[in-house]
């Protein structure tokens, strides 16, 4: 394991030499460039144009804390998935899934939306296409994270932040380029991109696609699988753009096609060592997802405005089959499917204006979506866990002796239709030195569910408790349920910024965040209906370049959650949520870059993150004072990229600090603090084509990253990926 003073030197080192960067600063890009293709160090930051800001600011500009990767950085690092593109970026974590200023997407308290957006050219990524770790880099243009709230800007379920992945539009120029890697851990993957122009500069094409295939590292003793934690995916996108009236009109079209089949991550940590990688499951353990989406955007010069119209469906589907405990007991098994439906439709209009004398910028639109959903589960049960989380008996080893093979099945099925109308405008006057921001939202959800359950028994024995159970109201009752719930949310923000100098800005802003409502139902209780949460958000920020060809960003926030969603159930079959916390989060994030000489770039990120639960209380406990699960309290991050002649150097130092599994941040749910060194070296044997060697995780560190008391006695742990050493091809003609 890195000693901190390891990683410590390798900031100090960085610092020492004027680093600190994601990029280097950039030249202007057109409308429909994302703003991190921009790849020229020279260029004032003021020029690189932040894509998930509607109002279209320039990095520098903007009070938001945003983190940039150019397509250029993603290649140098040699990262394959967003999750591998943002873990060093301040304030972010993604040992356990998404993690943003100590939030995570799923949420520190329950609840049912999700904290941060994810977006792909513009299409909502929505369940399981949510995950980071599966979402392909390849062909990228860029990356995006917005810290801290974009409700006001992207709408419901953002209070966290988001993520933007765009990738590279159509040229009027002929291109082709593919990726060939393999690596020590049994993975491999193949990648091409190219297109150019079907018709003049009138019509233009793109195609890309992977393939990628992973084993994992981890082994079922129990069922022989040595492929246990695969994770095999393809990926296949095109896009057509339209310009028939040069840059007064363009429509682009967008089309992808997604696989993901990924196996179970949790080793066996009670019976052999947590480096051993095995596991011990007697049931098997997968999940497979197939995303499609269209995304149309077309955009109009019209009567002094810049008018926007993108249109979005999406389709997920996805089946998973799973082991209750993760052992090789007969401790039950559960599997189910769904099938998500989406379309969203956007119109907005940027313009700009004098007014009195001064410049106003601003936009203005209107969002609308449904989302549509039909899923089914299936559960098999032991009869003795049922009654042991009833309180019916004294532990679950006395019952699992008395009913072996008794259990309980049941089936879930839920049908859920969601329908979001917003109205949204956002706008900038500028007097003098100093710019008055002023935006507002205004969100109405509308949803309806259809909750269906059968429980059943697999012998006579268990069919009789079931009747037992649901009898005497110990479990809610089977049959049929119509839920309905409605509600408007008012999303305000207000911001000042102040430029000081002309190479400097600082700037205050203050927003309201929110997560929709929702309903949830328990196995014990029934429907519940339950409201929005919201947060007010105060952040100063700081921004501009010490140098000519370097770049600085200092944001610091402090966040008030109220009406938080609470899970107040009594056990894992008691899923109840109300609006009864109030939480409390600080922290500060400084990113920075620095192109020291012409072949020389140095880079990193500070993140510092408090959580604090003010009012938590469930069935078990209060959590007054206890941070976050899956909470960070550190992110830090430092390297460089050496370019001598045809030789590209990439290395990086990743640290991620400890978190807790759960909320009462008992000691032994503590999960490991970390750091990571990463590298790349490639050359150029020509200028199109280049040989390539990286590596990650390279001082192989062992560190948990969640830990699950799977059954009486037992424990499932979660690694972050060891070390993996692998080699590359890169062509283009």
């Amino acid at each position: 394991m890195i000693h901190t003073r390891t990683f410590a030197a390798a900031c100090l080192l960085g610092a020492t030499a004027a680093a600190v960067a994601q990029q280097a600063p950039a030249p202007a890009t057109p409308p429909d460039t994302p703003a991190a293709v921009a790849e020229s160090p020279a260029a004032p930051a003021e020029t690189v144009v932040i894509t998930a800001d509607k109002l279209r600011r320039g990095e520098a500009a903007t009070t938001q804390s945003v983190a940039l990767r150019s397509a250029r950085q993603i290649q140098e690092q040699a990262a394959s998935t967003v999750d591998e593109v943002i873990s060093g970026m301040a304030n972010i974590g993604t040992a356990q899934g998404l993690t943003i200023r100590g939030i995570s997407l799923y949420g520190p308290t329950g609840g049912d939306g999700k904290m941060a957006t994810v977006t792909v050219d513009g299409v909502t990524q929505d369940g399981y296409g949510q995950d980071i770790t599966g979402l392909s880099v390849w062909d990228a243009a860029g990356v995006e994270v917005l810290r801290g709230p974009q409700s006001t800007n992207q709408g419901r379920n953002a209070l966290a932040g988001a993520v933007v992945l765009k990738t590279r539009n159509p040229t009027d120029s002929w291109d082709l380029r593919g990726r060939a890697t393999v690596t020590d851990q049994h993975s491999h993957s193949l990648a091409l991109a190219g297109g150019g122009p079907l018709a003049g500069d009138v019509l233009a094409f793109r195609l890309s696609g992977e393939v990628r295939r992973d084993g994992g590292e981890i082994t079922n003793i129990t069922l022989n699988d040595p492929r246990w934690n695969r994770d095999d995916g393809s990926t296949l996108r095109g896009k057509l753009r339209l310009t028939p009236a040069g840059t007064d009109y363009q429509a682009l079209l967008t089309l992808v096609d997604q696989h993901r089949t990924t196996g179970n991550g949790y080793i066996e940590a009670s019976l052999f060592p947590v480096e051993d990688h095995k596991a011990t499951s007697n049931e098997p353990w997968f999940a497979r997802n197939h995303d499609r989406s269209l995304a149309l955007e077309q955009t109009l010069n019209f009567a002094g405005a810049d008018w926007t119209w993108l249109s979005t469906l999406a389709r997920h589907d996805w089946n998973r089959v799973g082991d209750y405990d993760g052992t090789e007991q007969n401790q039950g098994a559960s599997s189910g499917n769904a099938q998500d439906r989406q379309w969203s439709q956007e119109l907005r209009a940027n313009f700009e204006r004098k007014l009195g004398g001064h410049t106003l910028r601003g936009v203005a639109g209107v969002y609308l979506a449904n989302q549509k959903r039909e899923q089914l589960d299936d559960f098999t049960v032991p009869v003795s866990y049922v009654l042991t989380i009833f309180g019916m008996c004294p532990d679950q080893t006395t019952c699992d002796a008395l009913y072996p093979t008794d259990f309980v099945l049941r089936q879930n099925g839920v049908k859920q239709n969601v329908r979001n109308r917003a109205l949204f405008a956002e706008a900038d006057y500028e007097v003098g030195d100093l710019t008055f921001t002023a935006g507002l939202r205004h969100d109405q959800e509308t949803q309806d569910r259809t909750v269906i359950a059968a429980t059943s028994g697999n012998t006579d024995v268990a069919q009789q408790i079931v009747q037992l159970l649901l009898a005497n109201g110990v479990a809610a009752p089977d049959g049929q349920q119509q839920l309905h719930t409605r509600y408007t949310a008012w999303l305000p923000k207000a911001a000042l910024s102040w430029r000081f100098d002309p190479a400097w800005r600082a700037g205050l802003t203050v927003q309201r965040g929110y997560r929709t409502g929702g309903i949830n139902y328990s196995y014990q209780r029934g429907a519940n209906a339950f409201d929005p949460e919201y947060t007010t958000n105060y952040e100063l920020s700081l921004k501009g370049k010490p140098t000519a060809d370097s770049f600085v960003a200092l944001n610091a926030y402090r966040v008030d959650w109220r009406d938080q969603q609470v899970n107040v159930g009594a056990n894992s079959l008691d899923i109840f949520i109300v609006n009864a916390g109030r939480s409390r989060l600080q922290g500060l994030e400084l990113e920075a870059r620095s192109q020291l000489t012409h072949t020389l770039e140095a880079f990193g990120a500070l993140g510092i993150s408090r959580t604090r639960y003010i009012e938590f209380t469930d069935a078990a406990a209060s959590y007054e004072g206890r941070q976050f699960p899956s909470s960070p309290r550190q992110t830090a991050s430092a390297g460089l990229t050496w370019k001598p002649g045809p030789w590209t150097v990439y290395g990086e130092a990743r640290y991620e600090g400890g978190t807790f599994s759960d909320a009462a941040n008992s000691a032994d749910q503590r999960n490991d603090a970390h750091t990571v060194l990463n590298t790349r070296v490639a050359w150029a044997l020509n200028p199109k084509l280049r040989v390539f060697a990286y590596g990650s995780n390279l001082l192989d560190e062992v560190y948990t990253t969640y830990r699950w008391q799977n059954a009486p006695g037992r424990e499932a742990d979660y690694l972050g990926r060891g070390r993996t050493l692998g080699l590359g091809l890169e062509a283009e003609l």
